[in-house]
């Protein structure tokens, strides 16, 4: 008997320990329910939207009238098929195509969501399947080539065989650019789809091209009537501009016409330097457009992302890796991720946070860095991700990330901004015949509004290269290398 009482000691301890691991799950699981409960507790309400947010989520369709004669509709239908029928009409009516469905498909996330697009209305699809042939990459001037005038000169017979080839597609540019109206009135939202930007590009490069060549075949007043025409429907493009991906693309064909005019200039010789100089500083004299129009477009973006979300939609911040089974820690990590979620309060926020960046954007170039920097040092320590709050969390961390990239488009507009002034200087100092050894003399005497925008000093004159050059904030894809110094090699003189 003592034998057996020896052996069940051991089932003894084994029993109450079993029975404290179950006392203590059970402490657990209702210690978890009351975080759960304490968290929705906290989390209960949401916030009324603000008046911001409702005019972000406010989107009313233009009507027939407003369309009517507007050039931006021939760009959203660029790529129509050109089987020879009348280019400008056939290009207006698939960008009047486009406007429908992309209407019709916001209406569709107003109703559903983002989530479970099995049975949105398909986007309308590219009406050409590949634009490489508009303008290929072996012609299109390299960014370490000096002289793309020369480069282009070189290729006149197949930039002609090409511009015959696309005609209407320049012909397409050219009414967009002198359409009575110009207004970008497509819905912007999570799953939107853009006009034709890669078309407008290449048919950019290509209209450039072939007026480098008559520029240098002597057919300089035509060449530059080219040059006006692309100036003119960039720059609506520019103003008009509905998302911050739509102002780069601006920025980008800006940069290319800059080149243009900056060799044009340089080009010309002495006789001729008089007639066309007031017409090449005209053109080189406007800034870019503020951003603010643009950022009113990423507003709109950010309130039908957030509007559409829902807590249980957002339990994939806590899911575990793709081919892993999720924990109970990582169910219920999910579960107070979702519950810390306020829809309203996080738009409310976000378009606080976008509302800032339009008044940074619109900053002095000096002080912008500076400003920013405060701004991400306020959001990080108010509402980083960080940081322990209970009330919308989530929300906040989400507004946070999405309020951390806008710093980029800044600088960049900056950084155009600063190449156009470097253009219309060397542009001047042609006119002007400066000599080289006079050349930072000159510069020293420049007017203000072409100094270096981020240091207000004069311009650098590189005497090594016989250059002047600008060091920009952001890497640019067009620089040799990539690099973030923008320059123009002046003729020596």
């Amino acid at each position: 008997m003592k034998h057996l009482g020896r052996d069940t000691q051991p089932v003894k301890y084994l029993r109450r320990g079993l029975k404290a691991l179950g006392w203590l799950l059970l402490a657990l699981l209702v210690l978890a329910a009351a975080l759960l409960a304490w968290v929705a507790a906290i989390n209960w309400r949401d916030e009324p939207l603000s008046d911001a947010a409702r005019a972000a989520l406010t989107y009313t369709p233009p009507t027939g009238a407003q369309l009517q004669g507007n050039g931006y509709l021939i760009l959203a239908g660029l790529d129509a098929a050109t089987d020879g029928s009348d280019p400008i009409a056939a290009a207006t009516e698939l960008g009047r195509q486009r406007l429908a469905r992309e209407i019709e498909r916001r209406r569709w996330v107003e109703q559903h969501g983002s989530r479970d697009t099995d049975t949105i209305p398909p986007a309308m699809p590219a009406a050409i399947k590949s634009t490489a042939e508009l303008m290929p990459a072996a012609l299109r001037c390299p960014p370490g080539q000096a002289d793309c005038f020369g480069w282009y000169a070189a290729r006149t017979a197949e930039i002609d065989q090409l511009a015959s080839q696309h005609q209407p597609v320049l012909q397409r540019l050219a009414a967009a650019a002198s359409a009575p109206r110009f207004s970008n009135d497509f819905p912007y939202y999570l799953l939107a789809n853009f006009a034709p930007y890669a078309q407008l590009s290449q048919a950019h490069q290509l209209w450039l091209a072939q007026a480098a060549t008559q520029w240098v075949g002597g057919q300089r007043d035509h060449a530059l009537n080219t040059v006006r025409e692309a100036v003119a429907l960039r720059q609506r493009l520019a103003s008009q501009s509905g998302q911050l991906v739509e102002a780069m693309m601006a920025l980008a064909l800006q940069y290319r016409e800059l080149r243009w005019l900056g060799e044009a200039a340089a080009q010309l010789p002495a006789p001729a330097r008089a007639r066309y100089a007031d017409a090449i500083d005209a053109l080189l004299a406007t800034p870019p457009p503020s951003l603010r129009r643009a950022l009113e477009g990423e507003k709109a973006f950010m309130a039908g992302v957030l509007h559409s979300m829902n807590p249980h939609g957002l339990s994939w911040l806590a899911s575990p890796p793709q081919g892993e089974q999720d924990t109970l820690w990582q169910r219920l990590s999910g579960s107070v991720v979702a519950l810390a979620f306020l829809p309203q309060a996080t738009l409310n926020r976000s378009m606080d946070y976008i509302a800032q960046v339009q008044a940074m954007s619109e900053l002095p170039p000096p002080e912008i860095g500076a400003a920013f920097s405060r701004y991400f040092e306020q959001i990080g320590a108010t509402h980083g991700c960080a940081k322990p709050w209970v009330r919308n969390a989530t929300g906040h961390c989400l507004a946070a990330i999405g309020a951390s990239g806008h710093q980029y488009y800044a600088l960049r507009l900056a950084d155009i901004d600063g190449f156009r002034r470097l253009a219309l200087l060397s542009h001047r100092a042609a006119v002007q015949q400066v000599p080289a050894a006079d050349m930072p003399a000159w510069l020293a005497k420049s007017p203000a509004d072409l100094h270096n925008p981020y240091t207000l000093a004069p311009m650098h004159w590189d005497a090594a290269t016989h250059s002047l050059v600008f060091e920009g904030r952001q890497r640019q894809a067009q620089n040799p290398g990539g690099s973030a110094t923008y320059r123009f090699v002046l003729a020596s003189r």
